[in-house]
């Protein structure tokens, strides 16, 4: 089972798909510089006004967070994970699977978790290229708080990727998974720091799994274990939980 979760991702690496991902990482990384040497003025009110710091950092990180990382998850695991089955289903290789030892919820478990996987290393090789290129072009660049920051903020484009299998999980066309899941995915990002905005809404707030991967915003000078390991347990819960029940529904097709 190990050795074929390590084939799989492997495999899902060498997709294009993947490929695409990785590139619009890339580009963002490279054109987030560009954006901050003259970010808008009201950004910049804004962000003293929602966070009560204008340094260049904080604005650098509210930018690559709130911007650039929370629009990339809203985006990045529909590619990878929305057509989960569902592409087997459609070549017709579904029923082949059907008939070996592993259980369809298994097969789609397997694929899943190696979508995160994929997820996962394209973030963190995004965080890495970025810790020595934002470090030459960033002002007032805080190396330890940028990686605990981005840290959390990995959890949440797990569960992105998780929740986005499950939408395929339960979705009988990959058309209409791939739609779901970036409506759901941008809803989620696009409230992520309503809290940060409106205090009175923080508690509520937190109820938002996206909004739980960028809670080192509120802290970036006083990041430790306290905040970042709760919401990273809560996290892996979530997408534990997504992942199950995306297996549920993969469970219909065996009927």
């Amino acid at each position: 089972m190990i050795r074929l979760q390590w084939l799989d991702y492997l495999a899902m690496l060498r997709e294009r798909k993947t490929w695409l991902c990785a590139g619009i990482l890339l580009y963002a990384l490279l054109a987030i510089p560009l954006i901050l040497a003259r970010p808008p003025a009201h950004v910049r009110d804004a962000i003293t006004t929602w966070f009560g710091d204008d340094r260049p950092f904080m604005v650098f990180m509210f930018v690559w967070i709130d911007l650039t990382m929370n629009k990339a998850i809203a985006f990045l695991p529909v590619v990878l994970a929305s057509g989960l089955v569902l592409r087997e289903r459609d070549t017709g290789i579904l029923p082949l699977l059907a008939s070996k030892p592993m259980s369809l919820p298994r097969y789609f478990a397997l694929r899943a978790m190696s979508a995160c996987a994929v997820m996962a290393t394209l973030h963190m090789g995004t965080q890495i290229l970025g810790l020595a290129y934002f470090n030459a072009r960033v002002p007032g660049f805080q190396s330890g708080a940028f990686l605990a920051a981005m840290s959390l903020h990995l959890f949440a484009a797990i569960f992105a990727t998780s929740l986005s299998a499950a939408i395929a999980g339960w979705v009988k066309h990959r058309g209409a998974s791939s739609l779901i899941g970036l409506f759901v995915l941008s809803t989620l990002a696009g409230l992520a720091l309503v809290g940060f905005y409106q205090p009175a809404w923080r508690g509520v707030t937190l109820a938002n799994p996206i909004t739980l991967g960028a809670l080192a915003l509120g802290d970036l000078d006083n990041i430790g274990p306290a905040l970042l390991v709760p919401p990273m347990i809560a996290l892996l819960l979530l997408s534990a939980a997504a992942i199950a029940i995306g297996a549920a529904g993969v469970r219909r097709m065996e009927a």
